[in-house]
């Protein structure tokens, strides 16, 4: 399959040269089959003349039914796979030009659930601009009505397509007698250009386009219509790879191909963006841009620019640990006030007993109002809280010879707000023993009441 997909390119041949040859060998074959069918055809009008018994009018309709099968076998078997003879067998999600002199004439073959409209764009079959224009169809052979005045076009075209098996692009050299309809992946690169911080930056990708227009596609230009899309589609890459750094383009590889296909402008300003101007005026259909590599001139630099963007992301990673821990830390050392709070505030009571339920009775009540209200919690308790906090943290200081400070932005009230706020939302207030002490507290205000 491989061998079938990959066009042969004979490299002692130049451009020219090769596709002289391939023209040569096109016409060849069809001129070998235009013979060959019309050998079978004399064939069977002599043997008709010579041997056929004279029956009057039915041996002359018996002879026009055999002739005319004959035709229709020489079209469908010899002709048609030569794009001669009124016949051709255009694949399927293909078309074929035709052309009259050098003016095109129509198309024939079109996707299934596709049609054209007036001015040949490919549209759904339910489109309100779609023509009712249709090829007549034969067993799949469609008919070219007009024929010899009406001609298959044939284009030569090289590109290049990336080949993920192989891990490389290879050129293809063809002489195209039908365009696909469909999306097709195209390599396309662009070598050394240089970005924001002047480091030359190739670009490799894989762009997947697709022929809406193949009026204006193959016959709005002299040449073929990579050869005019590819260099539009380069300079867009090398306005992209001015604007950023090849640092940064390498910690978003995936999302290029997304932000190429969106921003890359139209240097005319009559479109807004380069894409949109591909398609309206060239017929072709930018589908998706992926990014195959990102490659630095200088190896040095673009080894030290891996290592630093490597580096960075691991210190962006510790920092987010180091951030979890001083926060875990911060909530355990507020805990603790809290504690110490809840102990200041409880009732005092005869028994120790009596005291201890106390405790876990104020304590219960207090992370219920701070979970419920934080807001009103500080201005009612926070001064007494943060005198709390400064007691907890001065004694771990004295224990482990070392102090976390736990301070909050805010300048306004007591400076706990923003404390209190990280306190309410922490698991300290959302476990099963609080919901259950909320509603002993309820029962026994309830029982208070009574």
């Amino acid at each position: 399959m491989m061998t079938e997909a990959i066009a042969k390119t004979d490299e002692g041949l130049s451009r020219n040269e090769f596709f002289d040859e391939q023209v040569e060998n096109a016409r060849r074959e069809q001129r070998k089959a235009f013979r060959k069918g019309w050998f079978v055809l004399i064939c069977v009008l002599f043997v008709e003349f010579f041997f056929f018994p004279r029956w009057g009018i039915f041996s002359l309709i018996l002879e026009a039914v055999i002739f005319s099968a004959i035709f229709f076998l020489v079209m469908y078997f010899v002709w048609g796979p030569a794009d001669i003879g009124w016949a051709s067998f255009p694949r399927e999600g293909y078309t074929k030009p035709l052309l009259s002199g050098n003016e095109l004439s129509g198309f024939i073959g079109c996707p299934k659930g596709k049609a054209f409209t007036e001015e040949w764009d490919v549209v759904d079959a339910d489109h309100p601009d779609a023509t009712e224009r249709k090829d007549i169809v034969i067993l799949g052979m469609h008919i070219i009505p007009s024929w010899p005045f009406s001609k298959v076009y044939w284009e030569k075209t090289e590109w290049e397509r990336y080949y993920p098996n192989l891990k490389k692009a290879l050129p293809r050299r063809e002489l195209l007698k039908e365009f696909t309809l469909l999306p097709y992946p195209y390599y396309i690169e662009i070598m050394d250009a240089e970005d924001l911080n002047r480091l030359g930056v190739t670009l490799i990708t894989n762009v997947v386009m697709e022929i809406v227009n193949p009026k204006k596609a193959l016959f709005r230009q002299a040449t073929t219509w990579i050869d005019i899309i590819k260099p539009i589609i380069q300079g867009g890459y090398v306005t992209y790879v001015k604007g950023t750094t090849f640092q940064e383009m390498l910690t978003k590889k995936k999302d290029i191909g997304g932000e190429l296909l969106q921003y890359m402008e139209d240097p005319s300003g009559q479109y807004d963006t380069l894409a949109e101007m591909i398609e309206k005026v060239y017929g072709i259909r930018i589908e998706s841009i992926s990014v195959l590599d990102i490659v630095g001139s200088d190896k040095d630099e673009q080894d030290a620019i891996k290592a630093k963007a490597i580096a960075g992301l691991k210190r962006e990673a510790s920092l987010i640990d180091a951030d979890a821990k001083s926060r875990g830390s911060a909530i355990a050392t507020m805990g603790k006030a809290f504690k110490m709070m809840t102990q200041m505030m409880a009732q005092v009571k005869i028994t120790e007993e009596e005291q201890q339920a106390e405790y876990v009775a104020a304590e219960n009540r207090l992370k219920i109002r701070l979970r419920d209200d934080p807001k009103g919690f500080e201005e009612d308790y926070g001064v007494i809280f943060k005198k709390c906090l400064d007691l907890v943290q001065r004694d771990m200081a004295l224990e482990k010879d070392s102090f976390l400070d736990v301070r909050s932005p805010d300048s306004k009230g007591t400076g706990t707000a923003d404390l209190l706020s990280i306190l309410a939302t922490s698991d300290m207030l959302n476990n099963r023993s609080l919901r259950g002490a909320q509603k002993v507290i309820r029962v026994k205000e309830e029982d208070n009441e009574g």
